[in-house]
């Protein structure tokens, strides 16, 4: 996560946190994740397309696992999500 990134998450946390009425404080906030939600939602699409696209390239499992710092486990359920899973055949210039 960039530092800009980090510093508007705690700029917000701040500015949720100076909400004086509970009530508006814990709507906020509830607000606040819905949106994050949404946002982390368009994020996880972006590394499903990467692992789909490394799939593509003929990369196994583990290779994609190795390059990612993801789990096999993970990368298998990634690619099952984007339609890639299964056997590939190797690139043999990957």
């Amino acid at each position: 996560m960039s530092q800009q990134m980090r510093d508007a998450l705690r700029a917000e946390a701040d500015r949720l946190a100076g909400l004086e009425e509970p009530a508006a404080r814990a709507r906020a906030i509830g607000d606040f994740f819905a949106a994050l939600d949404m946002e982390l939602e368009t994020i996880a699409a972006v590394r499903l397309d990467a692992v789909a696209a490394l799939r593509a390239q003929g990369m196994t499992y583990q290779r994609i696992a190795t390059a990612t710092g993801l789990s096999v486990p993970r990368v298998a359920q990634l690619a099952r999500t984007a339609g890639t899973g299964g056997r590939v055949r190797p690139n043999p210039t990957s």
